[in-house]
């Protein structure tokens, strides 16, 4: 099966890049970077920074939060493993699966940000036609596929992390419809209607990443893509419009 993540760059990811000749030496500045080598050398700069984030989204353990399938438990008699047991305890839940959102989709931005000049600088800079006056065409060759690779890596790295913030979205969801039993329950358990309608407004500011300027869900692609590459349906991107759209994940989403 051909790798899906070519198919967002195109045809050929390491082939499609739209891009124009670069400059002469008298354009160059003293020590300035040629674009293919300052491509590169934001890549290093991602890795470097994607190592600690890929620690961190071990670490949190996402996974132990997946929440139960909403529709199969309607027709299914299901245990919550998930159920606190009390007000207090989904509260004290809910506040916790908030900080892990927060805890990942702040660097993942970052990260994302670095992928955006990266691509741009590819799709601007880089294509067939491109050559250096400092390298031979072979090494120019050779540090292109290296730098789509990293492309594509960083997809897969801003992917994974788009997954667990979905998970973390769907898991405080369903601790909220747990809140529900608690409206109106009097004692210590008690909960007011407001105070549960204010929480999930609060929540979807968040999760739907109006808080941060920040569409992650754009680097999810897990559902309709994935099934439309299974079913060997999936419309190819070029990079001038994957680089669109990745523009947009950062737009102003009020």
């Amino acid at each position: 099966m051909p790798n899906p993540y070519d198919d967002l760059f195109g045809g050929n990811a390491k082939e499609n890049f739209g891009a124009k000749l670069p400059p002469q030496d008298s354009e160059y500045p003293e020590n300035k970077l040629e674009p293919l080598d300052e491509i590169l050398k934001l890549n290093a700069d991602f890795q470097a920074r994607a190592k600690d984030f890929s620690e961190l989204l071990s670490r949190l353990r996402v996974i132990d939060h997946k929440a139960p399938n909403e529709l199969l438990s309607v027709f299914v008699k299901m245990a919550d493993s998930h159920d606190q047991g009390s007000l207090v305890g989904e509260k004290s839940y809910h506040e916790l699966l908030s900080k892990k959102f927060r805890l990942i989709i702040v660097p993942m931005r970052e990260l994302a940000s670095l992928h955006l000049e990266a691509v741009k600088q590819f799709n601007d800079n880089i294509d067939d036609s491109y050559f250096s006056v400092e390298k031979e065409d072979v090494e120019v060759k050779s540090d292109k596929d290296l730098a789509v690779d990293s492309l594509l890596l960083q997809r897969k790295i801003l992917e994974e992390a788009a997954e667990n913030l979905q998970t973390l979205a769907h898991a405080l969801q369903a601790c909220e419809r747990r809140m529900k039993k608690y409206i109106n329950a009097g004692g210590s358990n008690n909960l007011s209607a407001s105070e549960l309608a204010i929480l999930e407004s609060n929540r979807e500011q968040l999760t739907s990443g109006m808080e941060h300027q920040f569409e992650f869900a754009f680097f999810d692609i897990n559902l309709l893509d994935k099934a439309a590459i299974t079913l060997g349906i999936y419309a190819k991107e070029t990079t001038s419009q994957y680089l669109r759209k990745l523009k947009q994940a950062f737009e102003n989403r009020k």
